[in-house]
């Protein structure tokens, strides 16, 4: 669930970022370590805001776009809100739509359209008014206050102790309660393993339906259970196995002395790969998002090209990242079995990505192997073409 919340999460940011927003006349752009908007300031106009933290307590006549580690917003938005942060807070009243991703939100706000927020804490306190829909991805979800439109969510456990006028379709991991103050006007259609709990006092005004969480295989679908979750896992993983080892071939195939060079650089440096793999990840995504939202305010669309290529190559290396990591640790075991005679690499490629596939079917250790080949993998692929450039700027090719 974990990481479907996280796809979720890119998906709102990217839909934040390129939905279609009706351009004013004129925009006001705000950067530093901190970005506050005086209880005393009006802004007729819309905000970009990129900071450590952003804090709004006056009035702003258009939308707010925000991207920081920190949001508060105790003022007014008289437009959209639209953000990306990891901690967001919003008091104030937001005229139009919110559309948000962070780690925790709470909402204590009066919204007078749709609430379109992921993330992995998120809390619509008691008091808050959501004049149209709730959409929402996330692993913990509470609903305190008045939704007037219908909810739609995807959440890992859910608790329900406010009112919604429309109908809640839900799909839940694990719990889904509504509490003794809960009101659902409408019809509550829920997918999940476990009934939901219905407290004394809470009211569903429509039908409640339960529906079994259904898993596809090779066409067909059947019922959730232990033995069909590690059956989807297998042919998962087999279907991993399968593309890393195609993806890996043909690197190999087009660049041999590159792969073997690459290889030897993680090798002889695991640990610089690592950290660099860890600063470069989010920083670079962070870049991104930042390029992003400030080629299209100024530019719009036709900026476009001007952030796919840096996008295109973080992506690449990314996708490329797993595949070196599988010639890696194929190299290793094979070194280690054979006493130090090695083998070629596509077979130290097809040893290390039928290891990786079996430890992505262990719980937890299959997240922990695959965050730590994503960025030893993303930081060796760095480090290699940083001493490439060195290397050939040394010798007067660059």
């Amino acid at each position: 669930m974990i990481r479907r919340t996280f796809l979720l999460e890119l998906a709102l940011l990217v839909f934040c970022l390129l939905s279609p927003q009706e351009r004013v006349e004129a925009a006001e752009f705000f950067t530093g370590v901190e970005v506050h908007i005086g209880s005393d300031d009006v802004i007729d106009a819309d905000v970009y805001a990129i900071g450590g933290q952003v804090l709004v307590d006056g009035t702003i006549n258009g939308d707010l776009v925000a991207a920081s580690e920190g949001v508060l917003i105790n003022g007014t938005v008289n437009g959209d809100l639209i953000v990306a942060a990891r901690s967001i807070r919003v008091n104030g009243a937001v005229q139009d739509d919110i559309r948000a991703a962070g780690a925790e939100l709470q909402f204590r706000s009066t919204i007078g359209g749709d609430l379109i927020v992921a993330g992995d804490q998120i809390d619509v306190v008691a008091g808050s008014v959501v004049g149209e829909d709730l959409v929402v991805g996330a692993n913990t979800l509470t609903v305190g206050g008045e939704v007037q439109g219908n909810v739609d969510l995807n959440a890992v456990e859910v608790s329900i102790t406010g009112r919604v006028q429309g109908n809640v379709n839900a799909d839940v991991e694990e719990r889904l309660v509504l509490n003794p103050e809960s009101r659902i006007e409408g019809a509550l259609n829920y997918t999940s393993q476990i009934d939901v709990t219905l407290e004394p006092g809470a009211e569903v005004g429509g039908e409640v339906t339960r529906f079994v969480p259904m898993v596809e295989i090779f066409g067909s679908e059947y019922p959730v259970s232990m033995l069909i979750q590690f059956v989807a896992s297998v042919i998962s993983q087999v279907k991993w196995f399968i593309g890393t080892l195609l993806v890996g071939l043909i690197l190999i195939w087009l660049f041999p002395n590159t792969m073997q060079q690459v290889v030897t650089t993680l090798s002889v440096s695991p640990w610089k790969s690592m950290v660099m793999g860890v600063l470069v990840f989010p920083l670079a995504a962070i870049l991104l998002l930042l390029t992003m939202i400030v080629v299209l305010s100024i530019i719009g669309f036709a900026g476009f090209p001007i952030i796919a290529m840096p996008a295109l190559v973080y992506a690449m290396l990314l996708l490329l990242a797993k595949p070196a990591i599988a010639m890696v640790i194929g190299d290793y075991v094979v070194n280690r079995v054979t006493q130090g005679e090695g083998s070629a690499l596509t077979g130290a490629l097809a040893t290390g990505a039928a290891i990786l596939a079996v430890i992505g079917l262990i719980p937890y250790l299959d997240r922990i192997v695959g965050w730590f080949t994503l960025l030893a993998g993303l930081g060796m692929w760095v480090l290699f073409g940083f001493r490439s450039y060195g290397e050939a700027r040394a010798a007067q090719n660059v």
